[in-house]
């Protein structure tokens, strides 16, 4: 019994060591990463040959080939930005330094287009054969606006910096008739600007030296498109009715036409703000 009484006791002096160890607290659970988009960050880019950009913006440099002008497009997902130098004196320049990507607000991507005026020492004409200035960029967003910054190069000459070149997007270098040039080849004649239409609507217009055929397009508010379709030309002018569905309330719209080119790109647009007036499906 003695020897029992040792053996429990040496047994149970062994297991006052191993008691309950103190629970372990659970890990914390790790903070979510914020991704932070800097308010101005540069974009890569680079300048091509005039000659080797597409159709469509190679139209609209001619389009504003009389102008101190600034534009961009986008064509197949790569973006164009288009700067004149027809105006410029001779021996000035002007050339594109930065393209700054700026975001003011969540889901609103601004572009601002950098460039750089060297002046001439010299006076007199004015260059008229200098080809526009081309660069691409591309960017994983859509643009919500575009900015052109003028820089004067300090170091270089005494003559005056030009003006800030007049900015416009895609949807702003096509022409209505009271600013068509006379050379130009379309102009509509009806409907005229701000007239209140409704469908079906009567499409006019001439087509100086243009053969085939013009397309008619009416958009909304929104630039979606109502209708579009063909007309023949003939002895130098076009008339045709087209039908589309009108809106439940009046609002804004347009009327254009247009000729394709090869790849089905757009040229020669012309264009005339109206108001749609509600009402119900068109008659055919």
């Amino acid at each position: 019994m003695r020897k029992l009484t040792t053996f429990l006791c040496l047994l149970l002096v062994s297991l006052i060591p191993l008691g309950c160890s103190p629970a372990k607290k659970p890990a914390p659970a790790p903070e979510p990463k914020t991704i932070v988009v800097p308010d101005v960050s540069s974009i890569s880019f680079k300048t091509i040959d005039y000659d080797q950009a597409p159709e469509i913006v190679r139209a609209m440099a001619k389009n504003l080939k009389d102008s101190n002008f600034a534009t961009w497009t986008n064509v197949n997902g790569t973006n164009y930005v288009v700067i004149s130098q027809a105006s410029l004196p001779i021996g000035s320049s002007v050339k594109i330094t930065d393209i700054q990507r700026r975001v003011p607000a969540n889901d609103f991507d601004w572009v601002n287009v950098k460039l750089k005026y060297t002046p001439s020492t010299a006076t007199g004409q004015k260059s008229q054969s200098s080809k526009p200035i081309v660069a691409t960029f591309t960017l994983d967003r859509t643009i919500r606006a575009i900015s052109f910054e003028v820089e004067r190069d300090k170091s270089a000459g005494t003559g005056a910096a030009p003006t800030t070149p007049r900015a416009t997007s895609p949807a702003q270098h096509k022409v209505t008739p009271n600013q068509q040039p006379a050379a130009k080849g379309l102009q509509l004649t009806s409907p005229r600007a701000g007239e209140p239409v409704k469908s079906p609507l009567q499409v006019s217009g001439t087509a100086k030296g243009i053969t085939g055929t013009v397309r008619i397009r009416v958009k909304n508010a929104g630039g979606l498109t109502l209708v579009e379709k063909p007309v023949q030309v003939v002895n130098g002018s076009f008339n045709t009715m087209v039908s589309f569905t009108m809106p439940t309330a009046e609002e804004k719209g347009t009327v254009e036409a247009f000729i394709t080119g090869n790849g089905a790109v757009e040229k020669e647009v012309v264009s005339v703000p109206v108001t749609l007036l509600p009402g119900t499906i068109g008659a055919p």
